[in-house]
């Protein structure tokens, strides 16, 4: 009985005994028909006159010995069957992993020359790019074996988001390994209990003082906790394949960039011109609890019934989010919902750019452009605006991105997210992409020279944390690149973080302040970036009231609160919760390409050429540093969570919200700073229960204390002002 041909492109996904012999149909003909003349191999004829090929076992193959076992047990098997009987023999694990299907069909029924031809179809590069991946993977073992032995097994959760669709036999090429031995790894990055860590300190809370909710809660996340993922079905798209796949923050990112990367950029990328998807691409926010870190919430009794997360794609500028997704009307519509059914006022709790978002919303909802909820709707709905973290006043690294490509240290992507991003994207890739990301640009520093200082000085001038920046350096000096050399250029005193591109010596360029970064910045990027700044954003500062009267009404001013106010809630309290004492970029020394070496600039339309007659290729400059002044390879450091610059944390909360032009109504804010201590324990990946990082102040105990206060109505026992750093000092310098 002959064996059947399979279509066409399908993939072999089994093999055939007949009367005891193997038969590979892995190309549609029975192998020993090609072989006829092979003199390792013997014709016979059954009684029925079929004639049946043999191969002499005295001339074994590599592949015949790793198999022998095998194919003695195959041997024995088929002698015990019938004449022309047929037994189709099926490994458990093909159907779901074609590379064990695949190895084994060469292993048994492949000769050496197609072995041989197959492996030089693997070319270099997915070798390296395989190698590297094995290499982590093994490396994220050892980590997990000593998490399970460590009594900080609750913190395995935030390590196993980045791996809770991971799948190694779909990620390798077909060949690549030489056995099912791993398999799929996903489940040894899963926490397989939950300890009592992770409803802590909400248990202590419950039981001993009676927490329990009062205020329905809403959480806007940042971009490290909102996952990104395809919707996608177009045929002749490539993102079909990933469909219901995250794209950003897992490892079908890094399965995408290592084996896909073309159709990876082509999935988180946006229109240039539109701010929007691609023709035939679909990417959006998950949704769902998931991502979010409830379980004190959940300890002290909420659920889904009264918690929600507002995840949104943190890629569109606000206005286009409201455009694609109406994400400013379902929060409306939830929150007016929420206060229908429980007859309580909302706890917006916002973390990172979650903060700007809300910030936004606030504006939004009030306004007759927007959700024409009029003056009063915000002191009606909402009872609180916790604001973890928010960079109010923007990030000087997000300039960096936008403006050379570059994600160094870059917390706010999230380490893996950054980690990619940095080690397989060239400057250019990376500087198009994230400008293509109209959200990003949200966090650009406002202000300008008056908050940021000049190259003359600035007003947080000096703070860096030494003894944290020597540890950093000293790990970060194993990962420069071969010929990166230390260079003192600025004597006994740090220079000023006023000169937020300081240009190092030889670049033939002058040093810029916040101001003069923004035109640097327009000239580089281009007309699409330029006309998408200008339609979302402002940048500066309203100094007067009548500036104030009308910026405030001008949507694009809603991200800044230094043009547009505070809603007219009087009722309402904010807090404002960040960490203090770690080192954060503040500044940075570039340089540009020599004019010794060829040249790369941008040529697109709408660039408008420097005195050169060129637009310069600029990048910091890693071979500049000094431990002792908190200058970290070109970047420099200063106060903050180590993402969020201080001045950005804490100036409007200590003191511009303190004023009336920017807060007419009077809403009471209570800032309450916390140090950062990292912790002691090297599995604790969240940084332990006193850090105040600014991803991981999401598990500090004190910060979920006082998150839990508040959302069960206890905010009026202690939640007073607690500042620790030099932030009211820092205030009275600045020039409003």
């Amino acid at each position: 009985m002959a064996p059947r041909k399979r279509k066409q492109g399908q993939k072999q996904t089994h093999s055939n005994i007949t009367n005891g012999h193997a038969h590979s149909n892995g190309n549609g003909n029975n192998n020993n028909n090609n072989n006829n003349n092979n003199s390792n191999n013997k014709d016979s004829k059954d009684s029925n006159g079929n004639t049946h090929s043999h191969r002499d076992n005295n001339n074994q193959t590599p592949h015949d010995e790793f198999t022998g076992e095998v194919k003695e047990a195959l041997e024995k098997l088929t002698n015990a069957l019938p004449k022309n009987s047929k037994v189709e023999v099926r490994h458990p694990t093909l159907s779901r992993n074609p590379s064990v299907a695949n190895y084994l069909r060469q292993s048994l029924f492949v000769n050496d020359v197609e072995v041989h031809d197959h492996k030089k179809h693997i070319p270099a590069r997915t070798r390296r790019r395989v190698v590297l991946l094995l290499g982590i993977i093994i490396g994220m073992g050892l980590a997990t074996v000593l998490m399970r032995q460590s009594k900080d097994a609750a913190y395995m959760e935030a390590f196993s988001h980045y791996f809770q669709d991971f799948d190694l036999a779909s990620m390798v090429p077909s060949g690549m390994i030489p056995d099912e031995f791993i398999g799929n790894v996903s489940a040894m990055f899963r926490p397989e209990i939950l300890t009592e860590e992770e409803f802590y300190p909400g248990e202590e809370l419950r039981e001993e003082l009676g927490y329990k909710p009062k205020y329905p809660v809403t959480m806007i996340p940042g971009i490290v906790s909102t996952g990104l993922e395809s919707w996608s079905t177009t045929n002749n798209s490539c993102s079909q394949k990933y469909f219901r796949k995250r794209m950003w923050g897992t490892t079908t990112m890094f399965k995408a960039v290592l084996l896909d990367k073309d159709c990876w950029i082509s999935n988180l990328r946006l229109d240039p011109k539109t701010g929007l998807d691609p023709e035939g691409v679909r990417l959006r926010a998950a949704q769902g609890l998931e991502a979010a870190d409830y379980f004190n919430l959940a300890a002290i009794g909420y659920d889904n019934n009264n918690m929600y997360l507002a995840s949104y794609d943190w890629r569109l500028s606000f206005v286009n989010l409201e455009n694609r997704d109406n994400y400013f009307s379902r929060l409306k519509s939830n929150l007016e919902l929420s206060l229908k059914m429980t007859g309580e006022k909302t706890v917006l709790v916002a973390h990172s750019m979650g903060s700007n978002v809300m910030f936004y919303f606030f504006k939004w909802v009030e306004s007759d452009k927007g959700g024409k909820g009029g003056p009063n709707w915000v002191n009606d709905h909402v009872h609180a605006f916790v604001n973890i973290a928010g960079p109010m006043l923007g990030v000087p690294k997000t300039l960096a991105a936008v403006l050379s490509g570059e994600v160094r240290d870059t917390a706010q992507l999230g380490v893996v997210s950054a980690y990619v991003l940095e080690k397989f994207f060239s400057r250019r890739e990376r500087a198009d992409l994230f400008r293509s990301w109209g959200g990003l640009s949200s966090m650009i520093p406002k202000g300008g020279n008056r908050i940021w200082g000049t190259i003359k000085g600035a007003p947080d001038d000096g703070t860096h944390d030494e003894e944290e920046t020597v540890i950093k350096e000293k790990i970060a000096k194993s990962e420069e690149t071969p010929g990166a050399t230390t260079k003192k250029r600025y004597g006994e005193q740090s220079p000023t973080f006023g000169a937020m591109l300081a240009f190092a010596e030889g670049s033939n360029m002058k040093n810029h302040g916040m101001d003069e970064s923004m035109g640097l910045l327009s000239k580089m990027a281009g007309d699409d970036f330029n006309a998408m700044l200008a339609k979302n954003y402002t940048v500066g500062a309203s100094v007067t009231q009548k500036q104030m009267d009308k910026s405030t009404k001008d949507p694009a001013s809603w991200t800044n609160p230094l043009e547009a106010t505070l809603p007219n809630a009087p009722k309402m309290k904010i807090y404002c919760l960040y960490g203090v004492g770690k080192s954060t970029e503040r500044s940075y020394t570039y340089n540009r390409v020599s004019d010794l070496v060829p040249q790369i600039f941008d040529q697109r339309p709408g660039n408008v050429s420097d005195e050169t007659g060129q637009v310069p290729n600029i990048y910091i400059d890693t071979s500049v540093h000094d431990d002792k002044l908190g200058i970290s390879y070109g970047v420099h450091q200063g106060d903050g969570d180590g993402t969020v610059p201080l001045m950005s944390t804490g100036y409007m909360c200590v003191d511009g919200w303190k004023k009336k032009l920017y807060n007419p109504a009077g809403v009471k804010v209570i800032t309450r700073e916390f140090i950062h201590r990292s912790s002691l324990s090297p599995v604790d990946i969240r940084g332990g229960k006193q850090t105040a990082d600014h991803v991981d102040i999401l598990g500090n105990y004190q910060v979920t204390k006082d998150l839990l206060t508040i959302v069960a109505g206890r905010d009026g026992d202690g939640l007073e002002e607690q500042i620790y750093s030099k932030i009211k000092e820092y205030s009275a310098k600045v020039d409003l």
